[in-house]
């Protein structure tokens, strides 16, 4: 039995997307905690453009449109992901103004200062967060806002397993 760490690009996305294609939210969160998240932005006005970035199969998404009355793209680099994200806006009765495409977020297909709205639940890290939040901000609009969870510790020392799995993985963490 092999027991070396590997890195996180080394294991096979095909099982990872069936799993999680499966949950409502592929990451941690609550509709109530996007509520929350959305409630610190201004409000945004009824043709505001949104863009969630690593949207999976759009469970916050669905929360951001319910809340929001602009139009939502949803990016994810998966497409079994975005097919469920399409099929899920259509249950919702919001498809005239939310659709997921299949891209990726480190190059998105916006023109610069369109969003009002950059949403990334869980997933800046696929790039990292400086160099997401270097990148991304030339898509918004004068007063826009970026709104992403990020990773976090609240302890100054994590057991040496986890520590080596992040410093190989995400150092910024």
């Amino acid at each position: 039995m092999n027991n070396e760490l590997k890195a996180i690009h080394e294991f096979d996305f095909t099982l990872i997307c069936n799993y999680f294609k499966g949950l409502k939210r592929q990451g941690p969160g609550s509709p109530e905690v996007t509520q929350k998240a959305l409630s610190f932005t201004n409000r945004l006005s009824d043709d505001a453009r949104i863009a969630d970035i690593g949207c999976g199969t759009g469970g916050q998404t669905m929360t951001l449109a319910n809340y929001t009355k602009g139009q939502i793209t949803g990016i994810d680099l998966f497409p079994d992901f975005i097919e469920i994200f399409n099929r899920n806006a259509i249950e919702a009765h919001c498809e005239d103004r939310v659709k997921g495409i299949v891209g990726s977020m480190d190059a998105l297909p916006f023109q610069e200062e369109e969003l009002d709205l950059i949403w990334s639940e869980g997933a800046i890290y696929n790039i990292g967060f400086e160099r997401g939040m270097n990148e991304w901000n030339k898509f918004l609009k004068k007063n826009g806002f970026i709104a992403v969870t990020e990773v976090s510790w609240f302890t100054p020392e994590r057991p040496s397993e986890i520590e080596d799995f992040w410093m190989a993985n995400y150092p910024e963490i």
